[in-house]
């Protein structure tokens, strides 16, 4: 199993790849993105998931949002910029954290937006303090993703939403296909992704209402597609750098098979992207 420093270290050590493959210095942005009929490029798309979501949910200027697995806090710099809401950042990775509060003060929305170094499953946060939990392609690695939901559930007031984007697998994987998640999974330090009708369940166990779940694999395809020719160049560049360094990181070497995992698994229909929301009774 993996535990807070395996995740939190496995950000740390991809980092220089996210910044070369994914422009991570201009989009601030470690997920897929959302690409619709406007969307001209990966960056556009990066962006793009922020409105989509953010919609969906009907988020406003007097919403307080937790942003949970913030990353270099994107989305949370997003949300402050464009809506003017109050967002908490929160992730495993102190690299991280200090990252995304040196962006709020450059970009001067420290007073919106700030960032912790905390546990979405255990925040520390009282009870019913946010209007809105927000995760972007984070719950995939909580071991437990019942955990994440009953503590989103507590720290989220009476009528506050939910609003995530993640990967969810196909039931009742067997063989190659098995392991060819898991090895994707494992190298994204993920122990294992949910299925739909699980979290679903978990959701309703939990005492979330007026679920609603939106198949948005379509609209990650072109990223997924990036991801897999960037596999090419990062395996050869893997290569040389191990012919330099002679202990290279397995989780480096790991990040860059995964560009190839995600997609052959996609493609053979393994897995879906599900954009799910969800509300908390009055």
């Amino acid at each position: 199993m993996f535990s807070s420093k395996d995740i939190a270290r496995y950000y740390d050590v991809s980092e220089s790849q996210y910044r070369f493959f994914w422009n991570l210095d201009k989009s601030q942005s470690l997920h897929y993105g959302y690409w619709d009929n406007s969307t001209k490029n990966l960056h556009e798309a990066l962006l793009n998931i922020n409105k989509v979501l953010s919609q969906k949910v009907n988020i406003t200027r007097e919403d307080v949002l937790l942003d949970a697995g913030c990353g270099i806090g994107g989305s949370s710099l997003w949300l402050a910029k464009n809506i003017g809401c109050n967002v908490t950042g929160i992730s495993l990775s102190e690299k991280q954290v200090k990252k995304a509060n040196e962006l709020a003060a450059k970009e001067n929305v420290s007073h919106l937006a700030a960032f912790q170094h905390t546990d979405f499953t255990n925040t520390g946060f009282a009870d019913e303090t946010f209007d809105v939990v927000w995760a972007i392609e984070s719950v995939c690695h909580a071991h437990d993703k019942s955990a994440f939901l009953k503590e989103a559930f507590r720290v989220l007031k009476k009528g506050g939403r939910i609003i995530m984007a993640d990967f969810f697998k196909k039931e009742d994987l067997f063989g190659k296909d098995a392991q060819q998640i898991q090895q994707w999974a494992h190298g994204w330090a993920v122990q294992d992704f949910s299925t739909k009708d699980d979290f679903q369940m978990q959701l309703d166990q939990t005492g979330f209402s007026n679920v609603k779940i939106e198949d948005a694999t379509a609209a990650i395809n072109p990223s997924a597609k990036k991801l897999y020719r960037s596999y090419f160049l990062g395996s050869m560049l893997g290569f040389f750098y191990g012919l330099v360094h002679r202990n290279p990181t397995s989780l480096g070497k790991k990040n860059i098979d995964t560009a190839y995992l995600q997609y052959k698994t996609l493609q053979k229909k393994l897995w879906k992207y599900l954009l799910i929301s969800a509300e908390k009774k009055f």
